[in-house]
């Protein structure tokens, strides 16, 4: 007995759902025969590509003719193409045409000829066209596929006179050299202090520059790039900015208009001038002598010699007195101090310090010399100022110190002279670092001014004199 089936059962419509399932999943999912078929068709374009190059580079190299192969220069000169008499004549060209002038960055220029060029264009065209000809096959057919992918830079072979390259840049090296600039201060017409700040200096490296002309000259450039070296300043901003002055810590004027003599005025203008702005570093002398003496003075009313003469340089004892006198106040190391022989009439007798630089007559020489006893530099002014004074500052850095002069006369002894003492107390931060006698000194009285000396109109200074009832002084005599 044999067992049959309706084809329209469960079972034939279960069987249609499961083909139908799977029909749709095949449907969804990613061709991965496809990918693989474009995978192929790319690579396969980028071998065509490659081996078109290669065929191209193996065609130039087994077909290439005599010519220089395609993408080889020499010097930056395209030669590819060439052949090896076309190469040569384009060389000498470039090269005669390029190496008229030798630049040297912005220094200046040198003349080819100077330095004896010569061009050995045989050579590099020999190299040139050995690019795609030597070892095995393989390798020439490498190195042609790289002259046309990328270049191939041959060095020319030229030959110069090196003696007369480092004279040349020896001549350079001095126009462009630039000293390094020290870090400095000044002050301004309303008193104020400005840093200048230091600058590195300029060199040039004679050596590394040579052996940026050999590189220059190997790529036919007459362009040379120069190399520097930067010289740095002894002082630097910081340290100026550290140890500049920052306050006025000692200060003194006298008359300038007492005595109308133009030549005496002009003296005192062109020493003071000379002294104005000059800079002490701590531990550092000044000397009035070094500075004034090499100066070029007119001749005016001295007191000197015993009593009153003419000669270069009068008034200059009132620019040193007055500058002693500031030193003093800014409590700075007197090192050395003379005292006049007789009395003056713009300043206090024992204030007074006296200069002369030396003469075949004998006189020794006699300077006022102070020292920089502070911890920063100090900035030494003196000038004339609109109103008829003779001023003197010292600026510096504080010092926690205070001075206090004055003058006294001893006794009067019409036969000697007038004996003054001079004290000085300084205090530092309230403790008194010194209180008493400075110096001592025994003043003569002055004659009448000779005949043969200039009479100015003169008066009783404005400041820093003193009443000299006996007329000890003779500027009331003058006619």
């Amino acid at each position: 007995m044999s067992e049959t089936r309706e084809r329209g059962g469960p079972d034939a419509a279960r069987g249609r759902r499961d083909r139908s399932i799977r029909a749709a999943k095949k449907k969804r999912a990613p061709d991965m025969r496809v990918y693989a078929t474009r995978r192929r068709k790319a690579l396969g374009v980028a071998a065509v590509v490659c081996g078109l190059v290669v065929v191209l580079a193996a065609g130039n190299y087994l077909f290439g003719g005599d010519g220089i192969r395609r993408g080889v220069e020499v010097g930056g000169l395209d030669v590819g193409g060439m052949s090896r008499g076309e190469a040569r004549e384009a060389i000498q060209r470039h090269a005669s045409s390029t190496f008229e002038e030798i630049t040297f960055g912005t220094v200046g220029t040198v003349p080819g000829k100077e330095l004896g060029l010569k061009v050995d264009a045989a050579s590099a065209v020999d190299e040139a066209y050995a690019v795609g000809r030597q070892g095995w096959v393989g390798q020439r057919v490498f190195d042609t596929l790289r002259a046309y992918l990328s270049g191939i830079q041959v060095d020319s072979d030229i030959e110069y006179e090196r003696e007369a390259a480092r004279a040349a840049l020896e001549k350079l090296a001095r126009e462009f050299y630039r000293a390094p600039q020290d870090a400095s201060f000044s002050v301004t017409d309303d008193g104020r202090i400005k840093v200048q700040e230091a600058e590195n200096g300029r060199a040039l490296d004679q050596q590394e520059t040579l052996a940026n002309l050999d590189r220059a000259l190997a790529n036919l450039s007459a362009e040379v790039p120069l190399a520097e070296d930067h010289p740095k300043p002894d002082v630097t901003t910081a340290e100026v900015e550290k140890f500049r002055p920052t306050d006025l810590i000692g200060e003194y004027k006298t008359d300038f208009r007492w005595d109308t003599n133009p030549n005496r005025k002009a003296n005192m203008k062109l020493a003071a001038s000379a002294i104005n702005n000059t800079v002490l570093a701590p531990g550092e002398v000044f000397s009035f002598n070094e500075v004034a003496s090499p100066l070029d003075y007119e001749a005016a009313k001295t007191f000197s010699d015993g009593g009153i003469g003419y000669a270069n340089g009068g008034g200059l004892c009132q620019v040193s007195s007055t500058l002693y006198m500031a030193a003093n106040y800014a409590g700075l190391e007197i090192v050395e101090r003379h005292p006049h022989w007789a009395v003056l009439p713009y300043i206090k007798p024992g204030f007074d310090a006296t200069v002369w630089f030396g003469d075949e007559g004998g006189w020794g020489i006699q300077d006022m010399k102070f020292k920089n006893t502070t911890d920063g530099y100090i900035l030494i002014r003196e000038w004339v100022d609109e109103k008829g004074f003779l001023n003197a500052e010292i600026h510096g850095r504080p010092t926690g110190k205070k001075v206090e002069m004055r003058t006294v006369k001893v006794w009067e002894r019409p036969q000697v002279g007038i004996k003054w003492a001079t004290y000085k107390k300084v205090t530092k931060d309230g403790e008194v670092l010194f209180d008493g006698l400075l110096h001592e000194y025994i003043y003569g009285y002055n004659p009448p001014i000779p005949e043969d000396v200039p009479h100015y109109e003169s008066s009783a200074p404005r400041v820093a004199g003193w009443a000299d009832p006996t007329n000890t002084t003779g500027w009331a005599n003058v006619e």
